[in-house]
């Protein structure tokens, strides 16, 4: 039983969709269902023409498994119109309007336009057409009803009412259906989307190169350590020389130098911090928590390991050291001034021999 809250829950909230397979098994079934309990209903009345109809309407739909199975969908579509229309019209000459079969083509005419998405074509125009006949056979089954008399009368008997009862709760059955089908298609997209978005946010903040954050994700990220007001510090790196690996190696062996250190930073960078590729061979580091001794030495750990790791490009080993420098965030700064603090500190080690952590 939990089982089945759980599966309906993620039905119902649009983790698990529903297949255009299944909801046409769902409204094919159902309808053979109906016509089935008509076909001994008629029988019961000595109404063997209707009787007959209908077991042949029942007959009609569970042949569609057929087409269910070559997801023939306009072509059960367009079946089930005609089906309905000519139950319509025969019923209301057979019983009369009272019986309430004519409810059917309302449900028709609201299903057609959802049901519809699922065509390859005319998406619009099968379920505009449709609808047109459904509601022209339903005024004029009303006029039949009005002027003509039925071929066997239970008009005003209690199976009239309770066939129009039941009629009745079956329309509305049908329109409840498609109707938390819709929503369950809703619910799905809206995920979907989601989902989407979110993708497409990961990939509008991460850098394609190096797989870093980009500047845009950084600048968010620092705006949020700045509304925190905790300490935090930042350390600006530059791959010293770097003009010179491309103008050596070429621009293919520049890029795996810049992905090859910034994986290593990367790996070094704990979690609840954040390191992007600030623009062309410079990272900066957001250090969420730590003081500047700390900053330091863990940006010193990580030009020691640069420096002692060369990048390999088609068998040749390139060599490569990284200058960085380190401001820490007081809470009566702004962003920017500490962002150009750390950068004014990474010019002073380019300056001092480069190959070193200024802090």
């Amino acid at each position: 039983m939990n089982r089945l809250n759980d599966m309906l829950k993620r039905i119902l909230t649009g983790e698990l969709p529903i297949t255009n397979n299944i909801k046409y098994h769902i409204a094919v079934y159902s309808l053979a269902a109906v016509h089935g309990i008509f076909m001994f209903f008629f029988l019961f009345t000595g109404i063997y023409f209707m009787a007959a109809y209908n077991f042949l309407s029942t007959a009609a739909y569970l042949l569609c498994k057929k087409l269910l199975k070559k997801e023939a969908y306009p072509l059960i579509y367009y079946i089930t119109c005609g089906e309905i229309i000519l139950n319509t019209i025969f019923t209301t000459l057979a019983i009369g309007w009272e019986s309430g079969f004519s409810l059917f083509l309302l449900a028709l005419v609201a299903a057609g336009f959802y049901i519809s998405y699922t065509f390859p074509r005319h998406r619009i125009a099968s379920p505009f057409i449709c609808g047109i006949f459904a509601s022209i056979t339903y005024f004029v089954c009303y006029l039949l009803g009005r002027f003509l008399v039925p071929w066997h009368f239970i008009a005003g008997s209690w199976m009239c009412h309770a066939l129009y009862v039941f009629n009745s709760f079956c329309t509305l059955a049908f329109i409840t259906v498609f109707s938390i089908l819709f929503m369950v298609d809703i619910r799905v997209s809206q995920n979907k989307l989601f989902e989407e978005n979110k993708m497409l946010g990961r990939i509008a903040g991460i850098d394609a190169l190096t797989r870093l954050y980009n500047r845009w994700s950084m600048e968010n990220f620092l705006s949020d350590a700045f509304l925190a007001e905790h300490p935090f510090c930042l350390v600006m790196c530059d791959i010293d020389d770097f003009k010179r690996v491309n103008d050596t190696y070429g621009h293919e062996c520049g890029d795996e130098v810049l992905k090859d250190i910034a994986e290593i930073i990367k790996s070094y960078v704990p979690k609840g911090s954040y390191v992007c590729r600030w623009g062309g061979e410079e990272f900066l580091i957001l250090l969420n928590g730590y003081s500047r001794e700390e900053s330091a030495a863990l940006a010193d750990s990580i030009r020691c390991f640069v420096e002692t790791h060369n990048s390999e490009f088609q068998g040749i080993q390139i060599p490569h050291t990284i200058t960085m420098g380190v401001a820490h965030h007081h809470k009566n700064q702004t962003i920017e001034s500490t962002i150009a603090r750390a950068d004014m500190k990474l010019y002073i080690g380019k300056r001092n021999g480069k190959n070193v952590v200024i802090s």
